[in-house]
């Protein structure tokens, strides 16, 4: 088995499904994920919304990876936000079922001190667990910034459930300060999808292997332990270098002019790493997202 290569492809869920579904077949990708229906909050659609979205992805051939459950942390003691969570958590499980998605990935409660809090986290993550082995799936944890790795190891090691996995992203965990080989280390016998993506220490997009997260070296350990779950593939230069702004004026201008000089540049950078031998093209967006691809690819022997 290998590992099946996905995205969202949704400009963060701004993109139409229509063209979500046609970057993925351009780009080779038969799986995708969703957070979002044409802008939509996924648990806000209708039965005739989400049997559209049934219909399209398999005339197109393309299946749904995960979807997110896009409900947001919160304090695991208030009782009423905590039934509000689950029933939404429950609702998204089975809009999975009726997308025929593989997870539904969703974040953790708000956690302070692991430790001293474990009694009440057990309970309340053991509810969320508890609902996804009744629906025939795994509890899986989206990350979020704020939570360390060894907390997740510490909820995985104390809970000692089969049914909880998790997903995990090199870049956050860099930008939390940690390393992204110990994480694994820590963590890589519960992820079932992993987020290739690389970044500076400033969180600004980098080609993998260009960044700081080790996001090439973590991938050679995947091929290594034959991980064979979700890697998402998303890239995310649409938010530098090809983001469009508004033209300022009079000092706003100035400004604008030198993040303008920037970005050309950071372009130019680009270009010359995923062409080289053609000094005057210029990359695209889809031309990052089909290089990046093309290597994982070729690093799992696709």
């Amino acid at each position: 088995m290998k590992p099946i290569l996905t995205a969202f492809v949704d400009q963060e869920g701004k993109a139409s499904l229509n063209d979500q579904i046609d970057k993925a077949i351009k780009m080779e990708l038969d799986h995708l994920c969703l957070r979002a229906w044409n802008g939509q909050p996924l648990i806000e659609l209708s039965e005739g919304e989400l049997k559209k979205i049934l219909l399209d992805t398999k005339g197109s051939r393309v299946k749904i990876a995960f979807i997110d459950a896009n409900i947001n942390p919160y304090d695991p003691y208030d009782d009423r936000k905590h039934a509000k969570a689950l029933d939404e958590y429950k609702y998204m499980l089975k809009v999975a079922d009726r997308l025929k998605a593989t997870y539904v990935l969703m974040r953790l409660p708000i956690i302070n001190n692991v430790i001293e809090e474990f009694d009440t986290l057990e309970k309340r993550i053991g509810d969320f667990v508890d609902a996804a082995m009744r629906a025939g799936q795994k509890f899986v944890i989206m990350p979020d910034q704020g939570i360390k790795s060894n907390t997740y190891a510490y909820l995985f090691k104390k809970m000692k459930s089969k049914h909880m996995a998790i997903a995990f992203d090199p870049v956050m965990v860099m930008m939390a300060n940690e390393s992204t080989t110990t994480a694994y280390r820590l963590l890589r016998n519960y992820i079932v999808v992993f987020f290739s993506h690389d970044a500076n220490h400033q969180g600004q997009p980098e080609l993998i292997g260009y960044g700081k997260s080790e996001t090439l070296k973590l991938l050679k350990k995947l091929q290594r332990d034959r991980y064979d779950g979700f890697i998402v593939m998303d890239q995310h230069f649409h938010q530098t270098v090809f983001k469009q702004e508004d033209v300022k004026k009079g000092f706003f201008k100035k400004l604008f002019s030198n993040d303008q000089k920037k970005k050309e540049n950071e372009l130019r950078i680009l270009s010359r790493l995923i062409f080289p031998d053609e000094e005057t093209k210029n990359v695209t967006e889809d031309d990052i997202l089909r290089h990046q691809i093309q290597l994982v690819r070729t690093l799992f022997k696709e």
